[in-house]
């Protein structure tokens, strides 16, 4: 019982800040479809037209849409189809830490030192995490129906307890792929860094096949697609019992497989070792002179994982690309009220405008998820003695907060500018001309977006590294949801303010040199406060 205390412990802070972000989100869809879809079932066909015209070109994001004049239908489509996201990058986080991080900090040797089998720990673990995950699936449900009840459409009570279950099945096996891929490296960052590209790489197939692209049988791999087949709380909709049942086992078989590595190998080691071969001792420097270079060092450690990312998004870009002129085409010679209005508050007037607006909030998300692994990566080397290591060089811890945001600045200027090429490369085959200068002012405009979160990040890491990853997680998702949802719903000024994006603004339309002095002075004041909280605690703590 102590164990499972000490797993549930450890997902507290996770639990909360996640719980009042989907808490949140929820309600804020449900309220949002109650003012906007009107109440007559005129009035609802006719935003169900809106809406799924501008769903259908959402495919590579969100599930295709189905009863849309329906608050259940809504839901399903805008708000459970991108919560799976969030779960799944919770667990992934967890499932890291749960299998590689706690044993970096040596408590999983003081644990078994106690007499407590390898079976029982991991056991303990994965029933902890799939208690706190329980608990925030119920809260952000509960919510949600409070939300739909305000609305005068509650919920129906047993289909949303099966969606419920589809999604916390969905948690539970990505969670433990996490744990699987944490026996496999010695470190919880490379863990977190194989296991998020894999992860994305699932999702990715499944939006693939949403969008028409022929993968096969091949899709049933895929954990989102297996979640997405269930649709409880549409009209004829059910729970895929098939896919249902491959999620739990799917789930089930992975912790196994995570028992048995965790039994096979040795404490700190990976499950395959490689035989030593017989080297020759050379004393002199490494030859890679980016090694002896500040900041770039870590960029050159770095690079395969920021090579990966700036190919994934180079090829997302440029499917969004391709599709410009359809999407463009089909909203804007539409008669709906509505979406007339939405791209009048979002600014769309031409392609570029679209390619601006859709393109580049899509990727100040994406980068600002970079910037969270990243700042997970700084906490872990506090927490499992890389940097008392670094120190011990010595180095300043000045200089290790400096070389850190530095490093995420120029890591995603990489990642930016190889996607942003795919973007007029694309643009230009498709026949859009996109104005050049605008074009790259827009593109560098993202990196003072990611030194403010870099910044924020780094003085939570200072202050409290494990409330630093879902802080700034969460930071990133309402800040994204603030500024879709503003012009759709027509909301105050004042919510779309809370989001660091909105400092972005259009720069593929007009200048806003206050917002990037305001997101600098972000950065700068983030980064002070790490230098100065640095200074002030004990490594480890």
């Amino acid at each position: 019982m102590t164990l499972l205390r000490l797993a549930l412990r450890s997902h507290r802070t996770g639990l909360f800040m996640i719980a009042l972000v989907v808490a949140a989100g929820g309600l804020i869809n449900a309220v949002g479809f109650a003012q906007i879809a009107g109440d007559s079932p005129a009035a609802r066909a006719v935003f169900a037209q809106q809406m799924e015209l501008l769903a259908r070109q959402l495919t590579f994001l969100l599930p295709a849409p189905a009863q849309l004049d329906t608050m259940a239908g809504y839901l399903t489509w805008r708000w459970f189809g991108t919560v799976w996201i969030i779960y799944a990058f919770w667990a992934l986080i967890a499932g890291t830490g749960a299998g590689r991080g706690d044993e970096e900090r040596g408590l999983v040797e003081l644990w078994l030192s106690t007499g407590a089998s390898r079976l029982r720990l991991i056991a303990a673990r994965v029933a902890g995490f799939a208690i706190v995950a329980a608990v925030s699936i119920a809260v952000m449900l509960v919510v949600t129906d409070v939300g739909a009840a305000i609305g005068q459409e509650p919920l129906p009570l047993g289909p949303l307890a099966l969606e419920g279950l589809a999604m916390w099945l969905l948690t539970l096996f990505v969670f433990a792929f996490a744990l699987v891929v944490a026996q496999l490296v010695t470190t919880r960052r490379s863990a977190a860094g194989i296991a998020g590209v894999v992860v994305l790489a699932l999702f990715m197939l499944n939006a693939a096949a949403r969008s028409g692209v022929g993968v096969g049988a091949i899709r049933w791999l895929s954990p989102f697609y297996l979640v997405e087949r269930s649709t409880p709380l549409l009209r004829g909709g059910s729970l895929d019992g098939a896919a249902t049942a491959a999620l739990a086992l799917g789930s089930l078989v992975l912790v196994g497989l995570a028992v048995v590595a965790f039994i096979r190998r040795d404490i700190g080691g990976p499950l395959f070792r490689v035989a030593p071969g017989i080297a020759r001792v050379e004393w002199r420097p490494a030859g890679d002179p980016l090694l002896r270079t500040p900041a770039l060092a870590i960029v050159d450690q770095q690079r395969v994982w920021i090579v990966a990312w700036a190919l994934g998004l180079a090829v997302l870009a440029g499917f969004l690309t391709s599709t410009t002129k359809v999407t463009v085409d089909a909203l804007g010679n539409s008669d709906i009220p509505l979406l007339r209005a939405y791209f009048e508050r979002a600014g769309i007037n031409a392609y570029a405008d679209f390619v601006g607006v859709i393109w580049f909030s899509t990727l100040l998300l994406l980068v600002s998820l970079f910037v969270v692994v990243q700042v997970n990566g700084w906490a872990a080397d506090d927490a499992e003695g890389r940097l008392e290591m670094i120190l011990s060089a010595p180095v300043s811890r000045g200089r290790v907060v400096v070389e850190r945001i530095a490093a995420v600045v120029v890591a995603c200027a990489v990642v930016v500018a190889v996607s942003s090429v795919a973007v007029y490369l694309t643009a230009a085959s498709s026949g859009i001309s996109l104005p050049r200068g605008r074009f790259v002012f827009a593109s560098a405009a993202v990196l003072p977006v990611v030194y403010a979160f870099a910044g924020i990040g780094h003085a939570f890491v200072g202050w409290r590294p494990r409330v630093a990853v879902v802080v700034l997680g969460a930071l990133a998702v309402v800040g994204y949801f603030a500024q879709q949802f503003t012009p759709l719903f027509a909301w105050p000024d004042w919510v779309n303010d809370i989001s660091l994006y909105a400092l972005y603004g259009t720069p593929m339309s007009k200048d806003d040199w206050g917002g990037i002095a305001t997101l600098i002075a972000i950065g700068t004041g983030g980064t002070a406060i790490a230098l100065f909280v640095m200074r002030r605690r004990d490594v480890g703590r």
